[in-house]
């Protein structure tokens, strides 16, 4: 057995089938493991089987990106250690739209941070539990596992204080009983799949499957074979039938993202199958018959596409029943700081970092800027704060480069200074990043040696620090070491 995964005596099987009508609907997810060690391999394998996954095994890069390109994959585990190409490497050579866990027996917080920016959504060190593994498993699965609980589509972020959010909001929820057709349009990021589930957990379909398909992510030649499934010597490679998105979605709910990006081929199937709510499988003859509800989003303006003959304009009349425009960011200001926390909350969980909170000039450097990439740049820019903080509070220095040169420039354009810092939440203009943390770090210090009188053990303790940092953040902001 490989040293990299502790197997239980007893494994709980968190993921077994569901029994009567749904068990024709729900199909097993693909996991891709791709490990140097064949041992690793052939036990996750062994193990994630059990548990009711599909699972293909890779030993190098190379085989990995070889299943990529025959088969559909749901979820890949991957080492990062290995001799033909670096997982890193090769998680930056896959599709976004893929969630990708990270394994390596090296754990570094370097690798970690290069990860998560590489598209990482979650990392494991070696040894780990396989429970462990199945609920990180289960929680980054886009599609769902029967046995796998599906948690509410983020209650948090949909409270808001917008009046066009809370409008839009209210629009979904009373559409939600409805089977009518929605379209979300919106920037990227700004939680679109968010608001698709939203709308999903209201309806009375809530009990079947809700299952996900991003029409931008999988290549044009097997789109049509993902959302409508194939028979067996429908083309090479077609070894075995298989059952496309449309028949698992039977009774729920299929929700298409970025559906601008569908082939011309596969929208004229699209509006037969939404017209009809009939298929036939690619290579088959046999008409399906479905009964399903359809959630579409987009973050390009579809008219255009329309316009320039690149999206039917009876499929859109056929997914536009109801039209949903979701704000950016930017056009929520109300809404940022609460965003932010409940990211930090969050990512302080995630990372065994609890009780981190926002300074208020980190807040000021948030609210300036404008997050292009909205919801999900903002949660992305705390993600990553939080892992190279480690301080009780988060500070401007720990922001992306590009969140604090943007605020300077805003700053300095609105102060006639170019590039003198940023704005704090007085509208002053703050100090050099060197003074945010010399201020802050003297004041936190101070208040944890004031807390703990004076016994700086106990103030180490407070900062959950070690001793020999404390002592060394004393010595380079001048703080004695008699304090009283």
């Amino acid at each position: 057995m490989s040293r990299g995964l502790q197997i239980p005596p007893s494994v709980v099987r968190i993921g077994v089938a569901v029994k009567g009508p749904l068990e024709q609907r729900q199909i097993a997810p693909h996991i891709l493991v791709v490990d140097d060690e064949q041992e690793m391999c052939t036990s996750l394998q062994r193990l994630l089987s059990d548990n009711g996954f599909a699972v293909s095994t890779a030993t190098s890069a190379a085989q990995g990106f070889q299943v990529l390109q025959q088969r559909s994959v749901n979820l890949v585990l991957c080492d990062i250690a290995m001799p033909d190409m670096s997982g890193l490497l090769f998680l930056s050579k896959i599709s976004p739209g893929i969630p990708v866990i990270m394994m390596t027996a090296y754990a570094s917080i370097e690798t970690t941070r290069r990860a998560f920016k590489l598209g990482a959504r979650d990392y494991l060190v070696k040894p780990f539990e396989f429970e462990e593994l199945l609920v990180v498993v289960n929680q980054n699965l886009e599609v769902p596992h029967a046995g796998a609980v599906t948690a509410p589509a983020g209650p948090l972020l949909l409270e808001s204080k917008n009046a066009e959010f809370r409008s839009m909001l209210a629009l979904a929820r009373k559409f939600s009983q409805t089977d009518m057709p929605v379209m979300l349009s919106g920037e990227s990021g700004t939680g679109k799949e968010v608001i698709a589930r939203y709308i999903y957990q209201n309806s009375p379909r809530r009990s079947l499957p809700m299952l996900c398909i991003n029409c931008a992510a999988i290549p044009e030649t097997l789109l049509e074979s993902e959302l409508f499934g194939h028979e067996k010597g429908a083309f090479t490679g077609a070894v075995a039938a298989k059952i496309g998105r449309f028949e698992q979605a039977d009774g729920g709910t299929l929700f298409l993202d970025e559906v601008g990006d569908m082939p011309a081929a596969v929208q004229a199937k699209m509006l037969r199958a939404l017209e009809e709510f009939a298929f036939t499988r690619l290579g088959g003859k046999q008409d399906i018959k479905v009964d399903l509800r359809v959630i579409a989003a987009t973050n390009q303006p579809i008219e255009s596409l329309i316009e320039g003959g690149k999206f039917r304009l009876d499929l859109f009349h056929r997914l536009n029943g109801l039209s949903l425009c979701i704000p950016p960011l930017r056009e929520r200001p109300e809404d940022l700081e609460s965003l932010a926390r409940h990211f930090a909350g969050q990512f302080s969980e995630k990372y065994g970092k609890p009780g981190k909170d926002l300074a208020p000039e980190t807040l000021a450097i948030l609210r300036t800027y404008r997050w292009p990439g909205n919801v999900r740049e903002l949660k992305n820019c705390i993600e990553r704060a939080l892992v190279i903080c480690d301080l009780p509070a988060i500070l401007p220095e720990h922001l992306p480069d590009s969140v604090r040169a943007s605020a300077a420039a805003a700053e300095g354009a609105h102060s006639g200074r170019p590039g003198t810092g940023s704005a704090s939440s007085g509208g002053e203009p703050l100090a050099e990043d060197s003074d945010y943390r010399t201020t802050y770090m003297r004041k936190i210090i101070l208040d944890a040696l004031q807390q703990a009188g004076g016994n700086r053990n106990e103030a180490a303790l407070l900062l959950k620090v070690s001793r020999k940092t404390l002592y060394n953040r004393m010595k380079e902001l001048g703080i004695r070491h008699d304090f009283t």
